[in-house]
C-alpha cells in the first residue's frame, strides 16, 4: 500500500466535531438536522449505487 500524501497530516478531526457541534445546537433549536458528518448513516446503500 502506498502512503498518504503528507499533505494528509495537516488534515484534523476537529473540522468535523464543529459541525457536529453546530448540528447539535441546531438541532436544540428545533431544526430538522440530516446526520451526515461523523458515523455512518442509519440505512442502507441504495442498489443503484452498489451497483454501480
Amino acid at each position: 500500500m502506498r502512503p498518504l500524501a503528507r499533505r494528509m497530516g495537516r488534515l484534523g478531526t476537529e473540522t468535523a466535531f464543529e459541525v457536529l457541534a453546530r448540528a447539535r445546537a441546531l438541532e436544540a433549536q428545533g431544526r430538522h438536522i440530516v446526520h451526515l458528518e461523523i458515523g455512518e448513516p442509519d440505512f442502507d446503500t441504495p442498489r443503484a449505487i452498489t451497483a454501480a
